[in-house]
């Protein structure tokens, strides 16, 4: 089969250090994998969140290697198995587990956590939706896990990786049969995340929910190419908690900044060259524009997350904005 179709990517689930995954893209002209999940990204993702602190995800794009331009790393938050912690050092490892997983049975084969990110922060929604804008956000493709999108959790009393591999939970029951649930092959979630509580037929009505922020991200990523095929730059704000960086692209200008941080930060962009343009919020209503001096000063909640493109000011009025979400 060749390599290029218009409706279909292969993606590789290549976890191996940044040095090794450069091959599998194809050694020279990139004709073998369109996509490569980055398992690297990932885990220095909650490594970061763990310590608050955003210097393991900076070094850990650093340490990317260069791809072909038509290629593209797939950024993820969970997927199908453990969350595996195998690229950190065992004292990293035991930092993530301490804030994630600390007891054993939440733990599988000693390096992963078979829990889905809900349940890990404890329902906490600022970390929940700065991490998938985070996701969406990194230099690539954004892949989700089903059930992410409405925050399902996990059932811990199905084995090893089963545990998060649960049904999606559409409707309140559940949404898959009519069958009495003594008959079903396995049980649902609870403490909380059941369909009772977490599902889609609930959050698609509610424009504050968990779904229609990532509806939010999805319509934004689509509108933003520089994400997904700009050069990026890892940007020095002067917060250690802060990861910011800048994708361009044929002239555009796309600025994320995520605290991974559970207090207030005070980030400051430093664009000269885009002094007098107007910086638009792509995911909140709001802008404010570059003085001549370049420097942007922000201010971010905990666990805050701003998208920013980059304008002349007489074109800032036709950049959508978004709602709170």
């Amino acid at each position: 089969m060749p390599r290029r179709r218009g409706d279909a990517i292969l993606m590789g689930e290549v976890n191996l250090p940044p040095d090794q995954q450069r091959a599998f893209f194809g050694d020279e002209d990139g004709d073998e994998l369109h996509m490569v999940l980055s398992f690297v990204i990932n885990q220095a993702m909650y490594l970061s969140l763990a310590r608050g602190d955003a210097t393991p995800l900076r070094d850990a794009l650093a340490a990317l290697p260069q791809i072909p331009e038509d290629c593209q790393w797939a950024n993820f938050v969970r997927n199908h198995d453990e969350l595996t912690l195998d690229k950190l050092s065992e004292e990293e490892r035991a930092e993530v587990f301490a804030a994630f997983g600390p007891e054993e049975d939440l733990q599988l084969y000693g390096r992963g956590l078979r829990r889905r990110l809900p349940t890990m922060v404890g329902g906490d929604e600022r970390r929940i939706r700065m991490l998938y804008s985070l996701a969406f956000a990194l230099p690539g493709t954004p892949v989700l896990f089903y059930g992410e999108e409405i925050g399902m959790g996990e059932d811990l009393d199905a084995e090893g990786r089963l545990a998060v591999r649960t049904p999606m939970q559409w409707t309140p029951h559940g949404g898959f049969s009519s069958a009495d649930p003594a008959d079903w092959p396995g049980p649902m979630p609870d403490d909380g995340y059941g369909p009772e509580h977490v599902n889609v037929s609930a959050q698609r009505r509610d424009p504050d929910s968990l779904l229609s922020w990532i509806r939010l991200l999805v319509e934004r990523y689509r509108e933003c190419p520089e994400l997904a095929w700009g050069e990026y730059q890892v940007l020095d704000t002067g917060e250690d908690a802060v990861l910011a960086h800048r994708c361009d692209i044929d002239g555009g200008t796309v600025i994320a900044v995520h605290n991974l941080a559970d207090h207030v930060v005070k980030p400051v962009l430093e664009l000269p060259e885009k002094a007098g343009c107007r910086l638009t919020d792509l995911l909140v209503d709001g802008a404010c524009d570059v003085p001549r001096d370049g420097r942007v000063p922000l201010e971010l909640p905990a666990y805050g997350t701003r998208w920013l493109r980059a304008t002349a000011p007489e074109e800032a009025e036709a950049t959508p904005a978004g709602s709170s979400g």
